[in-house]
């Protein structure tokens, strides 16, 4: 009986030596997942920065009209070049004056008269200045002159263009013709008399007008040693009448006429404003740093 019992311990001490050496042989060949490091990801981001700049040009003379935009969208019937045709009726002229020694004004003139030289509008047709020049642009032949734009005379692509359409408003209110639309300068000009001037713009403001002669007309424009000088021609003789175009101051504006046998067939009013007072670099730097 006391074997018995020696021999039942000694099982149990064994079973218990064998879990615990299991145990034990679990224990080192179980893979424990280490704990994930801290890690510090350095992440570059790349900006792409597109710079686009801007070139503003001034094409004319005149930034703040009135004068509707849609209406210098209209397209009308080209108009033909004809410098072979007989157009023997002068119907009027009229001539302006410009410092040939300025040489890029000079330029845009020149350039701008080429483009209206000899150019034949048929009766009931209309004339539109910015169609028939052209956009200026420095391809196109134009300088840097002065421009008129907020207020102030300053260098900008073009300048001069408008003695061009003022010398032709002129020379076509003397053919009794209709005007289409046509808008002042901002501030005042010398080269026709105030409120006789039509400024441009392209894009934005036009001069334009129709033929209501009864007969197709030929525009001869040329410009040299300070004159600039715009002629009508008729296809046939036509009575125009006895023309008279007036102007005349009334408080701040003046007002253009336009007399046929007496009786008031066109009228135009205009409104200059005062240039700003000019500001040297240095005002403006002191300005700037007193601010």
């Amino acid at each position: 009986m006391k074997n018995k019992k020696i021999k039942a311990l000694l099982c149990v001490s064994l079973a218990v030596i064998i879990v615990a050496g299991g145990l034990s042989a679990c224990s080192l060949f179980t893979k424990t997942e280490p704990e994930p490091e801290a890690t510090t990801e350095n992440t570059t981001t790349t900006i792409t920065t597109t710079t686009t700049t801007t070139t503003t040009t001034t094409t004319t003379e005149n930034l703040k009209t009135t004068f509707p935009e849609t209406e210098t969208m209209k397209i009308y019937k080209g108009l033909t070049r004809d410098p072979d045709g007989t157009f023997e009726h002068k119907l009027a002229s009229y001539s302006t004056y410009y410092n040939s020694g300025d040489e890029t004004r000079t330029a845009n003139l020149k350039a701008s008269v080429k483009k209206i030289n000899n150019i034949v509008v048929p009766d009931g047709c209309v004339f539109s200045f910015n169609q028939t020049v052209g956009k200026r642009t420095v391809t196109a032949g134009y300088e840097q002159a002065k421009i008129i734009r907020d207020g102030e005379f300053i260098e900008g692509l073009g300048g001069g263009v408008c003695q061009v359409s003022s010398t032709l408003f002129e020379a076509v209110l003397r053919c009794n013709i209709k005007i289409v639309s046509r808008a002042n300068h901002s501030l005042e000009i010398s080269y026709v008399p105030l409120g006789g001037d039509a400024t441009v713009q392209w894009n934005s403001c036009d001069f334009q007008f129709e033929n209501t002669t009864g007969t197709a007309i030929r525009i001869s424009m040329y410009c040299s040693d300070g004159k600039l000088t715009c002629d009508v021609y008729g296809k046939r003789k036509v009575k125009l009448g006895d023309i008279d175009i007036n102007i005349k101051k009334q408080g701040d504006d003046y007002v253009l006429t336009r007399s046929v046998n007496g009786k008031v067939n066109y009228r135009t009013l205009s409104h200059y404003e005062k240039p700003k007072p000019t500001t040297t670099t240095t005002e403006k730097a002191t300005k700037k740093k007193n601010g």
